[in-house]
């Protein structure tokens, strides 16, 4: 099954308005060339049954959840319960549906049938605790890191595809002035994504910014001021940190490019598994600055590109060696390789290996 031209159903866990990540971009990737796409939003107990939205080519449904408790419930509840409830909005809005496309294990515990293809797309770990009658019900599986491939394939019939991240056409246009920098001094460093989660390594972030005060560092996401980690309370109030909260995709990108220097840590020795494939690399890698970051599975050593911490390793002692290379590490020729890889990855090229996987699956 081809999806162009399709109506097609997407059920997300984070809801359309506020940061957006790979789930956002696919969506208005596919109504971009063609697609009827129908975004899901976690339920709002606000609302009196469904409404709708056309917002950034998108319909953005959202409806207000009635039967409280019903993953607790014998799986033929949830299936009846989400099995009505596509139907009611499908005809809300204009007619059945051709593919269910499930990024959200915390609702649905299992496909209802009859109500389209069932294509489950799981981009992190620490949702696979839930909806294992997804993992057996899915007719596709598409994953986004190797550990969770390797994970759910025994236990599933469909065929599973890592198909990895994408990166949003956005950060490819106006490239020509970031493969050339002339500066060798680090002064401006840039963090972008989730800030409000116990997964970052404030530890690592608040020695990196307490030890360099000559250096400005940005945490751009949104965040909880009254977060209640010591180390994101200590790094708040350094004089030469700043976070600024959400900004919008046209604020962030030339924002991340000026940067002399692209952050991200995780709490590695703990959360590998949990953040194997970071999203926010490929968007780092696009800029062509230089990256300092923690482990990641999917990325290994970085491959020449990034320079990583050893898992569980210390992130300071690798953004000192990064400083130490830095005119190195920012040379063109580094630069330029960064770029190509990310710029290889469009979601375009995603899209149409999804298309490839689904014409494969009905021929």
């Amino acid at each position: 099954m081809r999806p162009n031209g399709k109506r097609i159903l997407l059920i997300s866990p984070e809801p359309w308005q506020g940061l957006h990540m790979s789930k956002h971009h696919l969506s208005q990737a596919l109504a971009a060339r063609g697609d009827h796409v129908f975004f899901l939003d976690p339920p709002d107990q606000r609302l009196q049954g469904i409404s709708t939205a056309q917002l950034d080519g998108i319909t953005v449904v959202r409806y207000n959840h009635w039967l409280r408790g019903v993953n607790r419930l014998p799986l033929w509840m949830n299936r009846w319960y989400y099995g009505r409830l596509i139907k009611r909005i499908a005809a809300r809005t204009g007619g059945p549906f051709d593919i269910i496309w499930c990024f959200d294990t915390s609702r649905l515990q299992i496909f209802p049938n009859g109500v389209g293809l069932k294509l489950l797309h799981l981009a992190d770990y620490d949702i696979l605790y839930t909806g294992q009658g997804l993992i057996t019900s899915a007719e596709i599986i598409f994953t986004t890191c190797r550990v969770v491939a390797d994970e759910v394939a025994p236990r599933s019939k469909a065929r599973t595809i890592n198909i990895g991240h994408a990166l949003d056409a956005r950060w490819t246009k106006g490239l020509d002035g970031q493969r050339v920098r002339t500066n060798n001094t680090v002064r401006d460093v840039v963090f972008t994504g989730q800030l409000a989660n116990t997964y970052n390594d404030w530890e690592g972030f608040l020695s990196i910014a307490s030890g360099h005060p000559e250096i400005r560092f940005s945490f751009i996401g949104p965040y909880d001021p009254k977060f209640p980690e010591p180390a994101f309370q200590a790094l708040y109030i350094l004089p030469n940190v700043e976070f600024t909260g959400l900004m919008t995709k046209d604020q962030l990108i030339p924002r991340a490019r000026a940067a002399d220097l692209l952050l991200f840590g995780f709490r590695s020795a703990q959360r590998a598994k949990e953040r194997a494939n970071p999203h926010k690399v490929l968007e780092y890698l696009s800029t062509g600055n230089v990256i300092v970051g923690s482990y990641t599975m999917e990325y290994g050593t970085g491959q020449d590109m990034m320079c990583l911490a050893p898992e569980g390793g210390d992130l300071k002692e690798t953004f000192d060696k990064a400083l130490a290379n830095y005119a190195e590490l920012n040379a063109a020729q580094e630069r330029a390789k960064r770029i190509a890889y990310a710029t290889q990855r469009t979601m375009d090229r995603l899209i149409e290996r999804i298309d490839r996987e689904l014409a494969a699956l009905s021929a």
